[in-house]
């Protein structure tokens, strides 16, 4: 982690990325499931469920302080990658976005079938 991304007030996470806690994780589950957990999350974390963009695999999630759009990309009727996009509202983030992205990802490896960490580069 760089200094300046201690600082940064979002956090995105991709295939590749430096850090190798903010890469894109599978799941052996469908759309559907991955969608139906992420709701649940939304219920248990407090956030309200702004937009869900099915065409798109895009779920916009408002929390306190913060947006999320979670996309779920479905390689195969059973593998799905889940990518997030985390931006609080001030100008400076103290590493709370990529604490909640570790956050939203234990709650999806603990409710969905994990099965890796960027398996398509």
């Amino acid at each position: 982690m760089g200094f300046m991304s201690f600082f940064s007030s979002t956090c995105e996470t991709r295939e590749l990325h430096i850090d190798s806690g903010l890469r894109t994780r599978y799941y052996r589950n469908s759309f559907k499931q991955c969608l139906a957990v992420i709701e649940e999350y939304s219920g248990d974390a407090g956030t309200e469920i702004v937009n869900v963009n099915q065409a798109h695999g895009e779920i916009h999630m408002v929390g306190s302080g913060y947006d999320s759009i979670i996309t779920i990309t479905q390689l195969t009727p059973l593998e799905t990658g889940i990518d997030i996009k985390i931006n609080f509202f001030t100008s400076m983030g103290f590493n709370r976005p990529k604490k909640k992205v570790m956050e939203m990802y234990a709650y999806f490896d603990h409710k969905l079938n994990f099965k890796g960490v960027s398996l398509h580069p």
